[in-house]
C-alpha cells in the first residue's frame, strides 16, 4: 500500500498543473469579421443593376447571399461574429450603404429582408451572431426628406471647427443631411426602425456609425428602447478619434463597447514603420486602463474601410516584410486587451489605400498561409480566454523587444513581441511572474524555465509569441517531498525483499 501511494505522489509531482481558464465574458470573447457587404461576393447576379466594376464609387455586385455563401470560410477561420456595413436601402450610389434612404427596406443590390433573415439564421446555426451597422446622424445625399420635412434635418453648414463638439453635432458631415436627432418626431422614427430589425430578424447588435456626431440624451434614450426589446442587444459605437479623454465621454451612455482608435493611432499605425516602437503597445493599454470602464471590451482593429489598410501603409513605411508585419500586427491585435475585429481582406494580406483603394472586392481563396495563422490567433483567444479577459502589465522591454503579462486571478498568460529585423532576447525575474513557474510557448514549441531566478525569451526578427504560466514539473516543494519519499519506498522495498528471501 504505501508503495502504491509513493507512486502516485510521484506521478502527480513530476507532471506540470495547467492553470484552469476562466470562461470569458460573451462579448469580449468574440472574434468579429467585418464584411463591406457589396464588395464581398457576389452571390445572385440577378441583383446587379447598378454595378459597374470599372467605377472605383460604384457597386460592385456584393450582397447577403454572398454573406451566406460564405458562413462555413468565416467561421472556418475562428471568428465567432460578422459585422455588416448598412443593408437598408440607399440613395444612387451608395454602395457602402452610409447614404441611407429608407430605413425599413433592404437595398435592391443587396437582396431581400427575407435573406437578411436566412443570414441570421444561418450564423445562429453555427453559433455565430450578426451585427448590423446603423447610421442614425444622417440620410443619403440630395434626399427628398430635406425638402419635405425639413424640420426634422439642422442647418445645411459644413463643420469648421472640429474641436467644437456643437459643430460636430450639428452640422453637416461632407454634406449629408444632419438628422436633428433631438427632435422627438426624428427620434422617435430612428428609435422605431431599430427595434423593427431587432424584432422581424433576431439581429444580435448593432455598429453604431458616426457616434461623436449625434448628441448623447439621443444615445441614452436609444440604448434604452432597444434594451427594452432585448436586454442582451449588443451596441459597439464607433467614436472616431484617436484622444481616449474624448472617447472616454461615451463610455457611461450604455454601449458595451467602442471603438479603440487609439489601439489603431498608437500600435497599428506604429507597426508599419521601418523603426517599430514596441512600448506603443503599453502606451495604448495604459490609456485605455486609465480612461475606460473596461479596457478589454473596447473593440480593436489594425485597419477598416474608413482608413487606408494596413499592408499598403506597412509598404509605404519601409518596412522589410509588410506581410510579416502584418503578421505582427494581428498578433498584437489578438494579444492585447479588447476585443479583435478584422476587416475582410486581410486575412489575405489586401492592399489600398484610401478610400475607395481600401475597399477592393476580397479575392478567393486568398492567401491560405496567413488564413491559417488568423485561425490559430483566433483558435489562442478561444482556447485560452486570459487574453480576452486578463488585465494587461509590461514586465520587460529592451531594444525593441518587450513581454507582457496577461492575468486574471489565478489565470495568467504571457506575450513577447520582436520588433527588429535581428534575433533578440530579453531576461526578467522569475518574481514577476511567480515562483516554482515555466512558460510554455503557444504559437510554437518553446519551454522557457527558470535560471538562477530569471527566465530567457528568445525570438527571432520580427516574431512573436504567447505563453502559457504554468507550474514548474519539479520544484523545490518537489524535491522536499521526494527527500522524504524516496528513503521511505527504498526501505519498504528492502523490507519487501526481506519478507520474500525469508519465505
Amino acid at each position: 500500500m504505501r508503495r502504491g501511494v509513493v507512486l502516485v505522489l510521484l506521478s502527480l509531482l513530476l507532471f506540470p498543473t495547467i492553470v484552469g481558464a476562466k470562461e470569458a465574458a460573451s462579448w469580449e470573447q468574440e472574434r468579429m469579421y467585418f464584411i463591406m457587404v457589396d464588395r464581398f461576393v457576389d452571390g445572385n447576379p440577378d441583383n446587379n443593376a447598378q454595378v459597374d466594376k470599372d467605377d472605383p464609387k460604384a457597386f460592385h455586385g456584393g450582397d447577403i447571399r454572398g454573406v451566406i455563401e460564405k458562413l462555413d470560410y468565416i467561421e472556418s477561420l475562428g471568428f465567432t461574429s460578422v459585422w455588416l456595413t448598412p443593408v437598408f436601402e440607399n440613395m444612387p450610389d451608395g454602395y457602402h450603404g452610409y447614404w441611407i434612404k429608407d430605413f425599413y427596406n433592404i437595398d435592391p443590390q443587396f437582396g431581400t429582408k427575407e435573406d437578411l433573415q436566412e443570414l441570421v439564421d444561418e450564423a445562429h446555426k453555427r453559433d455565430m451572431k450578426v451585427i448590423l451597422d446603423f447610421v442614425v446622424n444622417h440620410v443619403g445625399p440630395k434626399h427628398p426628406w430635406v425638402e419635405e420635412r425639413p424640420d426634422w434635418f439642422h442647418d445645411e453648414l459644413p463643420i469648421v471647427l472640429w474641436n467644437d463638439q456643437e459643430q460636430v453635432e450639428t452640422h453637416w458631415l461632407f454634406d449629408l443631411p444632419d438628422f436633428k436627432t433631438e427632435d422627438p418626431e426624428v427620434k422617435d422614427y430612428l428609435l422605431d426602425a431599430a427595434t423593427y430589425w431587432i424584432e422581424e430578424t433576431g439581429i444580435d447588435g448593432y455598429r453604431l456609425d458616426t457616434v461623436r456626431h449625434v448628441d448623447k440624451p439621443f444615445w441614452e434614450d436609444f440604448v434604452k428602447a432597444v434594451r427594452a426589446v432585448d436586454p442582451d442587444f449588443y451596441l459597439l459605437a464607433e467614436v472616431f478619434d484617436p484622444d481616449p479623454q474624448y472617447v472616454a465621454e461615451y463610455d457611461d451612455l450604455g454601449f458595451n463597447s467602442i471603438t479603440n482608435f487609439t489601439f489603431y493611432d498608437r500600435v497599428s499605425k506604429t507597426m508599419t514603420q521601418k523603426s517599430a516602437s514596441v512600448d506603443e503597445i503599453d502606451v495604448a493599454a495604459s490609456y485605455a486602463e486609465t480612461f475606460f470602464n473596461d479596457p478589454n471590451q473596447m473593440a480593436t482593429f489594425l485597419d477598416n474601410h474608413d482608413v487606408e489598410r494596413f499592408m499598403h501603409v506597412a509598404e509605404l513605411g519601409g518596412a522589410e516584410s509588410a506581410e510579416r508585419r502584418l503578421r505582427l500586427g494581428l498578433f498584437a491585435l489578438y494579444a492585447s486587451p479588447g476585443m479583435p475585429i478584422v476587416f475582410q481582406g486581410t486575412e489575405n494580406a489586401q492592399k489600398g489605400g484610401a478610400d475607395p483603394a481600401n475597399r477592393a472586392m476580397t479575392d478567393f481563396p486568398g492567401n491560405e498561409e496567413l488564413h491559417e495563422y488568423v485561425t490559430m490567433m483566433n483558435r489562442m483567444r478561444e482556447e485560452y480566454p486570459v487574453f480576452a479577459t486578463g488585465e494587461q502589465r509590461m514586465i520587460a522591454s529592451k531594444d525593441g523587444m518587450a513581454v507582457f503579462e496577461r492575468r486574471d486571478g489565478d489565470d495568467v498568460a504571457l506575450y513577447a513581441i520582436n520588433m527588429n529585423a535581428e534575433d533578440r532576447e530579453i531576461e526578467f525575474e522569475v518574481s514577476e511572474v511567480g515562483e516554482d513557474t515555466r512558460l510554455r510557448g503557444l504559437l510554437f514549441s518553446q519551454l522557457v524555465t527558470d535560471k538562477r531566478g530569471t527566465f530567457t525569451i528568445k525570438l527571432a526578427g520580427e516574431s512573436a509569441n504567447a505563453y502559457i504560466v504554468e507550474e514548474s514539473e519539479v520544484n523545490m516543494w518537489t524535491i522536499g517531498l521526494l527527500v522524504i519519499a524516496i528513503p521511505i519506498f527504498l526501505t519498504g522495498l528492502v523490507m519487501w525483499k526481506r519478507r520474500k528471501s525469508a519465505s
